[in-house]
């Protein structure tokens, strides 16, 4: 705990300093920076640095500057899931992390909603800014939140009428319904509203390139989640529910922190069309959707899939299922570095994709992918030599650990070979390219994960059953290699510069 306290007050004290920068700067810029006098030169010296990360800065530089605060936005995500299967699996009960591990599933959802208007909205406010047309940028930054409410409120509605069917649908076992009920009433129902808000007014500062303001915030949340477990899980002897109301209120303070950054930025650089002028545009709404469809449509296919895959492992044992869920956390905190880096760098390549500085997109998207591997051969090494290492830090009950052991090491593997097709469907959504990305999540999860989770299921039982991920990687990966390059020779023909996939 003395370490989680220090990181604690580490980050306050970063984050504290940056509103107090933000807001001095607001109200008093002509002290802050005494070469501009007003608002609108400080407004212009904010854009031109802006416009130097997206079209000169070199890609390398350029590619962390923005994928870094996404990069700790998804491990911090990554650290709240862990610190609740951490906390809950000190009480050594398999029903209880089975439980977590159903309802990350369902959590998928959730997230598949969060891609459909996060990547729609910053890609299209970072493309409207290359193509020089700021009002398309505000207006989408202003409406794409608006969207999250309402479909926030759907999700809440819905669960609170069919909390007990999805349990079961989600393969809750008569054993683990209860706890899976309790967890899902929380971080589902409750939580819908607060985090698709979060994270869409965090996207938009992400697609002006602000990706800093959504990490404090972001992190913020989950920081204060870790804090929160122990407290309601032991202090207020809450178990399941006490881990779940820790998520909530600290995505209600997170919801808090970007609700005033909103109103900071909006003084400072005018992200948001004026609420006066401000009008509903369906076609605006259409791109959004249409543009995040392929992100939504590959985290609903994996939240489907992984559900089925869930009643499969269910009828070896709930330690079988606890194993699975533990296993890949773990994956998770290795592989959300792949997705972060991807997802940062989707506003510098839809920006210069509508700027046409073609050269640079591709540049960017190769170093990109150098940068996903290195990390992907890290992750394979450390985790295939402390595999069981890892499995006890979350559990001692030696049925999990024996099931959990040999899965560390062949998951080991996923986040190598995820890195190379999660680059391209990342590329592909930047650069509007709706279809192929879809055709190529529905190949990937439908037409190769299925198959091969029942085949190999059927053969080699629940070691072949976990491999199937693998598998699909690996074959859905040559499929990639041929999609980006048919999209790049249609880029070639636009452009006349030769490119390659």
């Amino acid at each position: 705990m003395t370490f989680f306290a220090e990181k604690v007050n580490v980050f306050v004290y970063l984050w504290y300093n940056e509103v107090k920068h933000c807001y001095s700067s607001c109200y008093s810029s002509r002290y802050q920076y005494p070469i501009f006098q007003d608002g609108e030169h400080f407004m212009a010296r904010q854009e031109i640095s802006r416009t130097e990360i997206f079209e000169n800065m070199p890609p390398y530089r350029a590619i962390l500057t923005l994928a870094i605060p996404n990069v700790v936005n998804q491990l911090a995500n990554v650290v709240y899931n862990l610190a609740d299967t951490f906390y809950i699996g000190r009480l050594n009960n398999s029903s209880m992390v089975a439980a977590l591990t159903i309802t990350a599933f369902l959590m998928l959802i959730l997230t598949a909603l969060s891609n459909l208007l996060c990547i729609g909205s910053c890609a299209l406010i970072a493309s409207a800014l290359g193509a020089k047309n700021r009002k398309k940028a505000e207006d989408i930054a202003l409406l794409a939140p608006f969207l999250a409410l309402f479909t926030g409120i759907l999700i809440t509605i819905s669960t609170l009428i069919f909390r007990r069917q999805i349990a079961l649908y989600s393969g809750a076992s008569a054993t683990s319904l209860g706890y899976t009920m309790e967890y899902q009433f929380w971080v589902i129902c409750l939580n819908s509203v607060p985090m698709l808000c979060s994270t869409t007014i965090g996207a938009g500062m992400r697609g002006y390139g602000y990706s800093k303001y959504e990490m404090y915030g972001i992190t913020l949340g989950n920081l204060l989640n870790i804090v929160l477990d122990p407290l309601f899980i032991f202090g207020f002897h809450m178990n399941v529910a006490g881990a779940g109301s820790a998520t909530f209120v600290s995505t209600c303070v997170s919801m808090l922190y970007f609700l005033i950054m909103a109103g900071r930025m909006q003084k400072k650089h005018h992200f948001y069309s004026d609420l006066s002028s401000f009008c509903f545009r369906k076609e605006y709404a259409f791109e959004i959707f249409t543009t995040g469809f392929p992100a939504f449509l590959h985290s609903l296919l994996a939240s489907v899939t992984n559900t089925i895959a869930m009643n499969i492992f269910k009828s070896y044992s709930d330690a079988a299922v606890a194993a699975i869920g533990i296993v890949r956390k773990i994956e998770h905190t290795f592989g959300q570095m792949i997705i972060g880096l991807n997802q940062g760098v989707i506003p510098l390549i839809s920006y210069n994709y509508a700027n046409r500085k073609f050269r640079r997109l591709k540049d960017v998207q190769k170093k990109t992918q150098i940068l996903g591997c290195a990390w992907g051969l890290v992750a394979l090494v450390t985790l295939f030599a402390f595999a069981r290492q890892f499995v006890l830090f979350f559990i001692n009950d030696p049925e999990t650990v024996r099931f959990g052991t040999p899965l560390v090491q062949m998951y080991a593997f996923i986040v190598l070979t995820m890195s190379y097709n999660n680059n391209v469907r990342t590329v592909l959504q930047a650069l509007g390219k709706k279809r192929q990305s879809s055709l190529f999540s529905i190949f990937r999860t439908v037409g190769l994960y299925l198959p091969f989770l029942f085949l190999l299921n059927r053969f080699f039982g629940f070691y072949g059953a976990a491999f199937a991920t693998i598998a699909a990687d690996l074959v859905g990966n040559v499929f990639a290699w041929f999609l980006l390059r048919s999209v790049y020779r249609g880029i070639e023909a636009e452009s006349g510069e030769s490119f390659s996939a």
